[in-house]
């Protein structure tokens, strides 16, 4: 997931089961086959996982793809060298809670550096650049901030003043490469309404911590939902392999899998429900990964290359933003979002990898080229298990939060980074929405 090193905009807006309750689960044992089917084994599914089994509960957990992190996950195996093929910004340090389990669990940890070096063609930015820049940043932070305060659900495209040469630069940066989004694809107050807090980076991979801090887990791998039946007293999940009654079920699939219709809800759900799935919509956010067999870039680990567009006012700018020499391993991320990283998505694997290629020689020449060792784009618009990368509010849609959030019938819960109130597109508010799900599923079951 994407990082801001200027500005971030994130604000962090039950015990074990009573004894008491006891009785009432063995009485109702025979009404299902388990309390509750978690639905998606990603960071908000496990997290609910494991506070429902925490609570006292029984719980089938299914998992569409063949291994557990849903968009956080380390491969090790492409590269050589640890791989975060979806999230790798551990946000908001304060109250991430992998960034505590990684700590207490030996793994290298560190805040992200800061750093960063802006090109123009094939030269760094001079001091007068650099400071065109700042000016242009600051007048659109503050034009959409302006906005987010005055609670206005309406798109940066319409409030964010014309930064001269520098604007398709800023629109980049707050848009495609911090919302996966263009300015006219994401809402004021919905950007406004984020978390604050400082970013860190795991050595061994984000994914890797979140595989770790859920190995005990029993989850049901390559187990595709079909359909939920919410229509009796308790649930019904049809999956490839069978059906599976419930008293309850909590949703983490994304907003992009929701909106697709790929899950069919019997009945269908309420129409502002279904409008949730659609106004709160994911955004494309890819990695285009190189790893080279040095540091053609001379820059210090994990430090931010970026540069500037040759074009003006365009809808999604064509530039990537470069993550270099990951952890001191070579690897480097160049990063694209919007609209421009849906297109590449849609040509085939080698449009992405032959555009970073085309954008560094510009800057560096041919003989960079050479020094590459491999490279990867991750696509994950074209990934039918999360049809995009995280998601925001389109403009308009902002209030559509609330609605997204709220159960079904008392029986279907939906949890996930898109749930989050200011957590949103971190896998530390997914996590949260996820354990937060599975405590008021419990206290509802108890209750009944």
């Amino acid at each position: 997931m994407s990082a801001s090193t200027r500005v971030s905009r994130r604000r962090f807006v039950g015990g074990a089961a009573a004894l008491g309750a006891l009785p009432l689960l063995s009485r109702r044992a025979a009404a299902a086959e388990v309390d509750v089917v978690v639905v998606g084994a990603g960071a908000a599914g496990l997290a609910a996982t494991r506070e429902l089994l925490r609570q006292g509960m029984s719980v089938a957990t299914l998992e569409a793809s063949s291994r557990i992190g849903g968009r956080v996950h380390t491969d090790l195996a492409r590269f050589g060298v640890p791989y975060d093929i979806g999230a790798h910004w551990m946000h908001l340090g304060a109250t991430n809670p992998f960034l505590r389990y990684a700590r207490d669990n030996g793994f290298d940890v560190y805040a992200a550096p800061t750093e960063e070096t802006v090109y123009v063609g094939d030269r760094e930015a001079s001091e007068a650049e650099y400071a065109a820049y700042d000016a242009a940043y600051e007048a659109a932070i503050g034009a959409i901030s302006a906005a987010g305060r005055q609670s206005r659900d309406v798109s940066p495209a319409s409030v964010v003043p014309d930064g001269g040469p520098w604007h398709d630069f800023v629109h980049f940066l707050i848009g495609p490469w911090e919302m996966g989004k263009d300015f006219d694809g994401f809402s004021c107050a919905d950007w406004w309404s984020g978390d604050d807090g400082t970013d860190w980076y795991c050595r061994e991979g984000y994914g890797a911590v979140v595989a770790h801090s859920a190995r005990d887990l029993d989850v049901r791998l390559s187990t595709r939902v079909r359909s939920i039946d919410w229509s009796g007293s308790g649930v019904a999940v049809e999956t490839d392999s069978g059906s599976i009654r419930a008293r309850a079920c909590i949703v983490t699939v994304s907003t992009g899998v929701l909106a697709s219709g790929d899950i069919r809800f019997v009945p269908e759900l309420p129409a502002e429900k279904l409008e949730s799935f659609h106004g709160i919509s994911m955004g494309f956010y890819d990695h285009i990964a190189l790893l080279f067999d040095e540091n053609v870039f001379g820059t210090a680990p994990d430090e931010y290359l970026l540069y500037n567009a040759s074009t003006h006012g365009a809808h999604s700018p064509a530039l990537m933003g470069l993550l270099t020499n990951v952890s001191g391993t070579g690897l480097t991320l160049a990063d694209v979002g919007g609209d421009f990283a849906r297109e590449l998505e849609e040509a085939d694997g080698e449009a992405a990898i032959d555009f970073a290629k085309a954008e560094l020689r510009k800057m560096f020449g041919g003989a960079i080229e050479g020094h590459l060792v491999k490279a990867h784009f991750t696509r994950w618009g074209r990934n039918p298990l999360t049809r995009g990368s995280y998601a925001s509010a389109n403009p308009g849609a902002f209030p559509l939060r609330s609605a997204l959030r709220r159960p079904v019938g008392d029986r279907v819960w939906f949890a996930g980074e898109a749930c989050s109130p200011g957590e949103w597109a971190t896998v530390g508010g997914a996590h949260h929405s996820g354990e937060e799900a599975a405590r008021v599923v419990a206290a509802d079951i108890r209750s009944a």
